[in-house]
């Protein structure tokens, strides 16, 4: 609990294993999770490099068994 009062058993909810008052658990229902999309643009742009880094290398081994093939 955020607030640190007594609590009856009739009072208090457990929530995530955590028992809560009404005034707590409705704070805490309320709340809401904003994440920073820092996080996803950052994975994004590794995929895409990672794809882009990993088609590059496809190509020319491509080209060089194709080269072997044909010459």
């Amino acid at each position: 609990m955020t607030c640190t009062k007594t609590l009856c058993q009739e009072c208090a909810t457990q929530w995530d294993g955590i028992w809560h008052c009404a005034a707590c658990l409705a704070v805490k229902r309320g709340a809401k999770v904003e994440r920073s999309p820092l996080f996803s643009w950052i994975a994004v742009v590794l995929i895409t490099a990672a794809m882009l880094f990993g088609g590059a290398r496809l190509m020319v081994w491509t080209a060089a068994v194709l080269a072997g093939l044909f010459s």
